[in-house]
């Protein structure tokens, strides 16, 4: 396609050179293709079609046989070297552009990857405590006076048992089947999901009630507890299992985001000292 612009543009550029008869006016129409040769093809394209340009225009400043011709063959030829010299220099301008643009772009990419990385868990590639702690921040200032926000805290029973009986490649293995599974549980676009530090992960669930987080806790820890990954020395069933606390918000709670956090991490604890694989719900202590 480029091609067919640059014969086009040279072809009538040769039509208005002639019509309008050849001079040091009209001969400024060859820098249209030769411009447009250089911005496709850049400094070769730049002095191909310059170079093409300035023969062109040969045969038509040698039309007036009342003109010198040794005159008119030199003007000839510093037009042709002209030529080639402006289509070389547009090149090299329009490949610098090019670079610069280019190198522009992959600093701006760079920038969102890092930006990306910076935010993600590097062996679950889900987002990580520092991107959570920014989440719960934004969905604490959406709650309105007709929605609630639910936090489960979820955390892989006795982990550190695993670690030495299998090994930290298997700990990791473990790790990235368990968030897998976890957010593969999640049904929402809204819904929220991060590795909060270590075996625990967190999620976030947006205008969700007790019973609708209860209901998701539950599912996640039956999916969890249905990968079948063996754990012999686990005291509690020879396969992992999860255990998860459970803290609803409402408008009327009165506290901040830091408190939800504490509160779902307090009934996680709960399920824990209760006997684990279980899901639990904050309870105030008496």
């Amino acid at each position: 396609m480029s091609v067919s612009y640059i014969i086009m543009a040279l072809a009538i550029a040769w039509m208005i050179v002639y019509l309008l008869r050849p001079n040091t006016v009209t001969v400024h129409f060859y820098y249209f293709p030769i411009i447009l040769a250089a911005w496709y093809w850049k400094i070769l394209g730049g002095i191909a079609v310059g170079l093409i340009s300035g023969i062109l225009a040969g045969p038509l400043m040698l039309v007036d046989v009342a003109e010198n011709v040794n005159q008119l063959t030199f003007s000839w030829v510093l037009r042709l070297v002209f030529f080639v010299a402006v289509g070389s220099f547009i090149g090299l301008l329009f490949k610098q552009i090019q670079k610069n643009s280019q190198e522009i772009l992959d600093q701006q990419r760079e920038i969102i990857i890092q930006s990306h990385m910076a935010n993600m868990d590097g062996l679950t590639l889900i987002p990580n405590r520092r991107n959570f702690d920014q989440v719960l921040s934004e969905e604490y200032m959406k709650v309105s006076h007709e929605t609630s926000l639910s936090l489960i805290m979820i955390d892989i029973d006795q982990f550190k048992q695993y670690n030495d009986t299998y090994g930290h490649i298997k700990g990791d293995e473990c790790l990235i089947k368990v968030a897998q599974v976890i957010q593969s549980s999640l049904n929402r676009p809204t819904d929220y999901f991060a590795r909060y530090g270590g075996e625990e992960f967190v999620v976030i669930l947006p205008a969700t009630d007790e019973q609708g987080a209860l209901k998701v806790a539950e599912n996640i820890r039956q999916n969890v507890e249905r990968l079948m990954i063996p754990h012999e020395t686990s005291h509690i069933k020879p396969y992992v299992t999860i255990s998860l606390g459970v803290e609803t918000m409402h408008p009327q709670s009165g506290y901040e985001a830091k408190q939800l956090l504490d509160r779902a991490d307090q009934a996680l604890y709960q399920a824990k000292s209760q006997g684990r694989n279980q899901v639990m719900v904050y309870k105030e202590k008496a």
